[in-house]
């Protein structure tokens, strides 16, 4: 059961993007999906499109397969004519359908007398409805058609050209006619002629995806809101907007605003990576950009697609601005007391007036306002980033987790992290505060905690709160007259021991090019992920990482800014790994950790570009290179469309590390991503090893699992590049059940399946066909 659970856990945020995939990489029409119909009358083309040729003909060819149904739905696809369409040359996609009595038939029309494209809807009497309909002509290029069911009552119309970045919103639909909704049905491409004079009437189609939820749609600019004749609306408006750092610029709006489909960017620089709130009034966004902006020179500043909190979309915003400094003290590093830990309420159990929750509470010491962008919390020596924000002279912030009620005085500013610890040690720990810089700021380790009752600062050291309230969160603090002092301050003058503990001394060896490797990619995580890079040590003996750095070449050959791994203390055994990223929980919250040892947490590591970038591993003190590798997405298997989250795994370790044949995506059996031990797509196993045949054997039947209650079906392949498509059918040839479909695998692994078919039914008693097909990208194919 634990392999079952893990397998779901960490395939479940990818199945749930694509219920269906089809991007037509052949070698046949039907090797990735079990298409039926008027095969022979379709082809893939060179550009790897379905490709229809109606010239001259009179006719209506089709092909159809089977894909799931359910209430929320989202269908992408690539189209293109070489033709201008005409009300007898087009081509319709019918993509859902209702049983009786309603029995409704909704397909997209593309092209017709218009050139158009517009959904539609069959009804039982032969009737069609154009529900909504397009503005956006053919014209002989090609175009992505974006179609989304939400809760089977509205459906909307996207398209855009391909290579733009945004969508123009064709039209929306609330249908109340959407019942008697089957578990699946068919996805049907039919193409229509019926001019035999026409020449050169090529019908293409690409890029077919279905989901069973909706993802982000960018809008292009002119987007207007909708329904402007409706009701008066008023909504947010933009009340100032200032830079907190060269990367960071903070917009205050007058409302609550939401920013799930918000673009902001900086013209020069491009796209926010990351956009958040502030606090949890929801008024005020911080965004950070990869690129700093630089004083003096002009900038665009936009931001598209921020709404109310009802969906309203405001009106995009553009500013010209010119960044300047203010003065001297913008580039100063803060200086040490400047702002304190000045309040830990680390057991909160048995408050009454407050909330039971966990708080740090800081304070800004100085006469001016303090910026705490880039400033990290540490807890037991583990730092972790903070939301920008900004104290005011003299006054307070109370750090929190995320989602947990919070009290605090009116004048404090909140401010609630995601990786706050979810439990501060009641016995006691070790508190900082560091900078931009990672310059120490401030450092507290505070006594075993009086449940109910905070730890407060005071100029004569620290006490008890004697508030009423048991803590004074954001707040001046309490006088602590009666309440108990800790045995001495919390940072000792002089400690026993000194301010850099002696770590043990690490050998003297010197790491020579090619005994660690780059071994494992991870440049586009999940949304809320964490990139890493993972480095194997191949040489025959122990290694240190704390004298190498990782940095990027840039263009011209050069290295951009360096990283030194000096904080990686560890020492590495032979065939030993390395997983170095600046986020653990944003690693281990997505892929199984079989060694949790061989993980780090660094600060500060390149930006892994998502496209293609050059990495280098090198000695800090003269940098030697020890490994270098200019990686690309076109690495991935070609059966991988969305590479988010799925790591990028070297083949073989002694194998070159710049060969593309030696990189390939890790398997979806194992996670897409294996971080910090062997590679799924590995070659190499241990002799020991008693699953490891003397021969791959292909796929095995399923086997009964008693213990976990599932079935099992084991692999052994012999190269890595194998996808597999497993079905169960029943005795009149019809799939009932789908286990995999279209999955990338490893070179050794296991599938299993809880004995439930596609309508959600457990499969009843019986005898059935189970059908394995497994295919490589050379062409090979293995069926059982």
């Amino acid at each position: 059961m634990k392999q079952f659970i893990l397998f779901i856990l960490v395939l479940l945020p990818v199945c749930a993007f694509a219920q269906f995939t089809e991007t037509f990489d052949g070698p046949e029409i039907n090797s990735a999906n079990p298409w039926k119909g008027d095969l022979a009358k379709f082809k893939i083309n060179n550009d790897g499109w379905l490709s229809f040729d109606g010239s001259g003909l009179a006719d209506t060819c089709s092909v159809h397969t089977l894909i799931p149904y359910a209430s929320t739905m989202e269908w992408e696809l690539d189209v293109f004519f070489s033709f201008k369409s005409t009300t007898y040359n087009n081509a319709r996609i019918y993509i859902y359908r209702t049983d009786k009595p309603s029995d409704l038939l909704f397909y997209i029309q593309i092209g017709g007398k218009n050139d158009n494209i517009s959904l539609c809807e069959w009804l039982p009497n032969g009737n069609v409805k154009r529900l909504i309909p397009g503005n956006r002509q053919l014209e002989g290029k090609k175009i992505h058609i974006k179609l989304c069911l939400e809760e089977a009552s509205r459906w909307t119309l996207y398209t855009r050209l391909l290579g733009e970045d945004h969508y123009r919103k064709e039209g929306d639909l609330v249908s109340k006619d959407l019942q008697d909704i089957r578990d699946s049905g068919s996805l049907n491409i039919s193409c229509y002629c019926k001019s035999k004079s026409k020449d050169d009437t090529q019908f293409s189609f690409d890029n077919i995806i279905i989901r069973h939820e909706l993802t982000e749609t960018p809008l292009a600019s002119e987007e207007e809101p909708d329904d402007p004749s409706g009701p008066d609306i008023t909504l947010p408006k933009l009340l100032s907007m200032e830079p907190l750092t060269l990367s960071d610029l903070q917009f205050v709006f007058d409302l609550p605003v939401r920013i799930d489909q918000a673009t902001f960017s900086i013209s020069d620089i491009g796209n926010a990576d990351r956009i958040i709130y502030a606090d949890e009034s929801r008024k005020i966004v911080n965004t950070h950009y990869l690129e700093k902006m630089m004083t003096g020179k002009d900038y665009t500043i936009s931001y598209t697609g921020v709404a109310d909190e009802e969906g309203n979309v405001l009106d995009s915003y553009s500013q010209n601005v010119k960044l300047e400094e203010e003065g001297e003290n913008d580039d100063e590093p803060s200086a040490s007391g400047s702002v304190c830990i000045n309040e830990i309420m680390a057991d909160p159990k048995g408050l009454k007036e407050l909330p039971e929750t966990e708080y740090v509470e800081l304070y800004n010491t100085t006469e001016h306002n303090v910026s705490l962008s880039g400033w990290q919390f540490s807890y037991g020596g583990k730092a972790k980033p903070m939301t920008a924000f900004e104290i005011p002279s003299k006054g307070y912030a109370v750090l929190y987790r995320s989602g947990r009620d919070i009290v605090v005085d009116p004048s404090a500013v909140k401010v609630p992290l995601d990786n706050f610890p979810s439990a501060l040690a009641n016995t006691g720990k070790l508190l900082q505060l560091l900078d931009g810089d990672n310059n120490l700021i401030d450092e507290v380790t505070y006594e075993k905690a009086t449940p109910g009752k905070s730890w407060e600062r005071s100029s004569a050291g620290w006490h008890l709160s004697s508030d009423l309230r048991g803590g004074t969160p954001g707040s001046a603090n309490s006088s602590g007259e009666g309440e108990e002092k800790p045995n001495e301050p919390v940072t000792p003058d002089e400690p026993d021991e000194p301010d850099t503990p002696d770590e043990p001394s690490l050998p003297d060896i010197t790491v020579e090019p090619g005994e660690f490797v780059i071994n494992e990619l991870l440049p586009n995580p999940f949304i809320g992920g964490s990139e890493y890079i993972e480095l194997y040590n191949r040489s025959g003996h122990a290694l240190p990482v704390s004298g190498l750095s990782i940095a990027v070449r840039k263009a011209d050959g050069t290295l951009n800014t360096r990283y030194p791994l000096s904080s990686v203390t560890s020492v590495i055994e032979s065939d030993g790994y390395v997983l170095l990223t600046k986020n653990l929980s944003g690693v281990t919250d997505f892929y199984t950790i079989l060694s949790p040892s061989s993980l780090f947490e660094v600060p500060k590591l390149p930006i892994l570009a998502n496209t293609s970038s050059t990495l280098v591993l090198f000695r800090t003190k003269d940098e030697v290179v020890i490994d270098e590798v200019s990686y690309s997405s076109k690495w991935h298997a070609s059966s991988v469309k969305d590479q988010k989250g799925i790591a990028l795994e070297r083949i073989d370790p002694e194998a070159e590390t710049q060969s593309a044949a030696n990189w390939t995506s890790a398997s979806a059996t194992a996670g897409y991503g294996t971080p910090g031990y062997q590679n799924s797509q590995s070659g190499i196993s241990s002799p020991d090893d008693p699953d490891s045949p003397d021969e791959p054997t292909g796929i095995e039947v399923p086997q009964w699992d008693e213990s976990s209650g599932h079935y099992t079906i084991s692999y052994y392949l012999d190269q890595p590049g194998y996808s597999c498509r497993v079905f169960i059918f029943n005795l009149a040839g019809i799939r009932v059940a789908e286990i995999a479909n279209h999955e990338l695998l490893g070179m050794k692994g296991q599938l299993t399946w809880d004995g439930y078919v596609l309508s959600g039914k457990q499969l009843q008693t019986g005898i059935y066909i189970f059908y394995a097909e497994l295919y490589h990208t050379t062409g090979t194919v293995k069926e059982i």
